[in-house]
Order: structure tokens, then C-alpha cells, then sequence
């Protein structure tokens, strides 16, 4: 375990940068968990590092990839779009109004109105955060294919909203 002195000079240090990038993925709450097992990570690691710009880019790589694994968990957790839709908590989607609730109902029926593919594809991609490999994996199709089909996608669902 390291000595203390050397865990408080690091958290000084780049206590600021490593909470920046808890919070460009997470909302606060969770980046709070984040930031605090970065820092016991760090307390515990023996890794000897060369300089301390080192230990910066190490501290925001286990922030970062914390955060990731944060995101991956929710979303495993996570009930779909429609399930929310019907249950009319859209604002766990982000939603904060009426005028944003009619939006969402408003890309949803673009969304159903398109073909498949793009619809599967793009729906992956733009609601359940899906990559385009994870996407490939799951359809069966090339990965090209399915970055060409969520590029279709959201060019039809722009020219169906406008």
C-alpha cells in the first residue's frame, strides 16, 4: 500500500482531472464511486511509475475504463425505449418536459416507420448504445455493413423529422 502523504500529494495533484473525466461519462453520483475506487486502486497498486506524468495518464486510463464498466452495467440493467415509452417514464431517457416527451414519441413513430434494416441497426446503435462490432455480432452482418446502415438510418430519420 502506498504511503499516505504520496495518496494525498496524487489526489492534489490530479484529483481535478480524474473527477473531469468521471463526469464526461457518468452523472455525479456514480462518478463519485468512480473517482474514490480510482484513488483506492491507486493506494493499493505497487506499480512503480516513471514520472508523474505517468501516473496522471494511468489514473484517468482506470477512470475511464471504471466509467465504461459502470455504463456496460447499466446498460445490461436498463429496460428498452418502448418499455420506458409505455411506462411514461421517458424522462429516464433524458426527457425533462412535455416538449421533449412529444419529441421522443415523435422520433419513435419515425423509428417504426422506417424498414428493417436500418431500424434494427440504428435503434442499437442510438438507444441502447451499442457499437457498430457488437451490432455486427449480434445481427450476423459485416461490420461495414451495419456502419452503412446506421449512416441509411440516420439520414432517413432526419428527412422524416424535418
Amino acid at each position: 500500500m502506498r504511503d499516505a502523504r504520496d495518496i494525498e500529494r496524487t489526489m492534489r495533484a490530479h484529483g481535478d482531472a480524474v473527477w473531469r473525466a468521471c463526469l464526461v461519462y457518468l452523472p455525479a453520483s456514480d462518478a463519485e464511486d468512480v473517482f474514490q475506487d480510482v484513488f483506492l486502486k491507486y493506494a493499493l497498486s505497487e506499480k512503480r511509475f516513471s514520472d508523474d506524468g505517468h501516473v496522471k495518464a494511468w489514473l484517468l486510463r482506470v477512470a475511464i475504463n471504471a466509467c465504461k464498466d459502470v455504463l456496460k452495467a447499466a446498460r445490461q440493467r436498463n429496460a428498452s425505449v418502448d418499455e420506458l415509452v409505455d411506462e411514461g417514464r421517458e424522462a429516464a431517457l433524458g426527457a425533462t418536459s412535455d416538449d421533449d416527451q412529444t419529441g421522443l414519441h415523435e422520433i419513435l413513430s419515425a423509428m417504426n416507420k422506417l424498414g428493417d434494416p436500418p431500424k434494427t441497426q440504428l435503434y442499437l446503435a442510438l438507444y441502447e448504445g451499442y457499437t457498430a462490432p457488437e451490432i455486427s455480432k449480434m445481427t450476423g452482418m459485416p461490420e461495414g455493413t451495419v456502419y452503412s446502415w446506421i449512416s441509411r438510418g440516420k439520414k432517413k430519420l432526419r428527412e422524416a423529422l424535418s
